[in-house]
C-alpha cells in the first residue's frame, strides 16, 4: 500500500511539472470559430522559425502558451487545424516579457487579431494603420505605371508623370518610417521599423536615427541588425 501511494504521488508530481507553463512571456486568448486544432508559438532563431510552445484547442476555450525571451521581439502563432486542410496563416505580434492577450477569428486568423499587453505592439499597430494607406497608394501608382508601359500606344508623358509621383510617394513612405522611429526611439519597435520599412532611406539618415536611440535599443536584436545594415549601406556608396 505504501509503495502504491508513493507511486501515485510521483505520477501526480510528474504530471504537474509537464503541464507547468513557465516563462517570462505568457500568451493567452481565443480563436473564435476554431473547434479543434493546434496552435504553435514560434520564435525566429537565426533564420529559422522554431516552435517554443504549443497547445491543443478543443472547442472554443481560451488558449495559453509561454516562452522565455531575453528581449522584445517579433514572434508568431501558427495554426494547424487538424482537419486535413492546408492552413498557412501565421499570426505575427511583438512579444515582451509580460502577459499578452490575442483574440482572433478562424476566418481571418491574422488580419482580425487584436493584441493587447505589449507597448511595442501598440506602437506597431499605430504605424501599420498609416503605413497601410501609404502602401496602398504606392501600389496603385505602380500598377497604373505598369499598365501604361504595357499599352499598345505608349503615353510617355503620363508614364514620366507617374514615375515622378511614385518616387515622391516612396520618399513619403520612407520619411514616415524615419519620423516614426525617431519619435519612438526608446522602444525596440524603432530599429525594427527602419529595417522593415525604412531600408531605402539614405544611410546618413538611418545613421542619424540610430544614434538618437538609447544604448539599450542600439544593443537590442534589431538595433544590432540596423547597425550592421547601415554599415553595409555605407560601404556600398
Amino acid at each position: 500500500m505504501k509503495n502504491t501511494f508513493i507511486a501515485i504521488i510521483t505520477l501526480l508530481i510528474l504530471t504537474s511539472c509537464g503541464n507547468d507553463k513557465s516563462g517570462n512571456l505568457i500568451v493567452n486568448g481565443t480563436v473564435d470559430g476554431l473547434k479543434i486544432g493546434k496552435l504553435y508559438l514560434q520564435q525566429l532563431q537565426d533564420t529559422t522559425l522554431v516552435n517554443v510552445d504549443s497547445v491543443i484547442v478543443d472547442g472554443e476555450a481560451p488558449f495559453q502558451m509561454s516562452a522565455t525571451i531575453d528581449e522584445p521581439q517579433l514572434m508568431y502563432i501558427y495554426l494547424d487545424k487538424k482537419d486535413g486542410t492546408i492552413y498557412d496563416d501565421r499570426l505575427t505580434f511583438f512579444a515582451e516579457d509580460t502577459i499578452i492577450t490575442i483574440n482572433t477569428t478562424l476566418d481571418k486568423f491574422e488580419t482580425s487579431a487584436v493584441v493587447t499587453g505589449s507597448k511595442n505592439q501598440k506602437l506597431y499597430n499605430e504605424f501599420n494603420e498609416v503605413n497601410r494607406q501609404l502602401s496602398e497608394r504606392y501600389t496603385d501608382l505602380f500598377k497604373r505605371s505598369m499598365n501604361l508601359s504595357q499599352a499598345d500606344v505608349r503615353d510617355q508623358d503620363s508614364i514620366d508623370a507617374l514615375s515622378t509621383d511614385i518616387n515622391k510617394h516612396l520618399k513619403r513612405k520612407v520619411g514616415y518610417a524615419l519620423n516614426f522611429a525617431m519619435l519612438n526611439k526608446d522602444y525596440e519597435i524603432a530599429p525594427f521599423i527602419l529595417l522593415k520599412e525604412g531600408y531605402e532611406a539614405n544611410p546618413v539618415y538611418l545613421d542619424s536615427a540610430y544614434n538618437m536611440m538609447p544604448k539599450k535599443i542600439q544593443s537590442s536584436r534589431y538595433g544590432k541588425q540596423l547597425s550592421e545594415f547601415i554599415k553595409e549601406r555605407k560601404e556600398e556608396l
